[in-house]
């Protein structure tokens, strides 16, 4: 299975890298609750002792915001195009020192030592995860993060446009679970295989325990253009902007 996975996502990014098409932006709604975080718990003199990790790092956009304000950043990925494509951007912005480590790995087991990070951060990653992946991989964000620290993640709801057309076609044993392969680009969502979409019921039971669980909405419509080049007449990206404080 995790061969197929790591071959799935090299064959995703070397079609983004052959079109021109990976992130260089980070992920907005993602990245304001992290800001909210330092803004509200953090002096910006402490923020060059802080170390953050993204689980499925990808180009390494959101890494390099990260490393921008000062942070030490380190990075998993489970393609190696993708791990070459975030230390690439990483040293181009000139933030060598401010690289840990870039690994390969999955979500659901991080070859880190417990309490390593003072914030984690995944976009989009833990929605592609089976039903055992997605446990065991929160299990690792309890697991590494420090007291206080911030899980920072973005993922699937069930009022993304996808579900609401094609929920009746759930797994039948992991509900909130589809099978997406339309035969489009690996670009889209529609044709990356398994996609799980978040119940906010489902996140604060993943989360239990944290001192704080606020999944946060973000609804938006994709322009028509978009919409229409990946086969919809509309189409709605429903989100969850996870805050969690460990």
């Amino acid at each position: 299975m995790k061969q197929d996975t790591k071959a799935l996502w090299e064959a995703s990014f070397q079609e983004q890298i052959a079109r021109h098409a990976f992130n260089t932006a980070p992920v907005e709604a993602l990245i304001r609750n992290i800001a909210y975080y330092l803004r509200g718990r953090r002096d910006p003199s402490e923020y060059g002792n802080l170390h953050f990790l993204e689980i499925g790092c990808g180009a390494g956009p959101n890494l390099v915001w990260l490393a921008e304000k000062g942070v030490r950043v380190s990075g998993i990925d489970i393609s190696t195009t993708a791990l070459d494509l975030c230390r690439t951007h990483l040293a181009h912005r000139g933030f060598d020192e401010r690289i840990g480590e870039l690994r390969e790995a999955g979500a659901d087991a991080v070859p880190f030592p417990d309490a390593s990070f003072d914030g984690i951060v995944e976009a989009c990653v833990f929605q592609h995860l089976s039903r055992d992946e997605r446990m065991k991989a929160f299990q690792e964000v309890r697991r590494l993060l420090k007291p206080g620290g911030i899980f920072a993640g973005y993922m699937l709801s069930e009022h993304h446009s996808l579900f609401l057309e094609k929920g009746e076609n759930q797994v039948p044993d992991d509900p909130g679970t589809l099978t997406l392969t339309e035969g489009k680009s690996k670009l889209y969502l529609t044709n990356i295989g398994l996609a799980h979409f978040y119940r906010r019921e489902e996140l604060l039971e993943l989360l239990r325990g944290f001192q704080i669980v606020d999944p946060c909405r973000v609804d938006y419509d994709l322009p028509e253009e978009e919409a229409r080049r990946r086969g919809y007449e509309s189409y709605k990206q429903g989100m969850w902007a996870v805050y969690a404080v460990r």
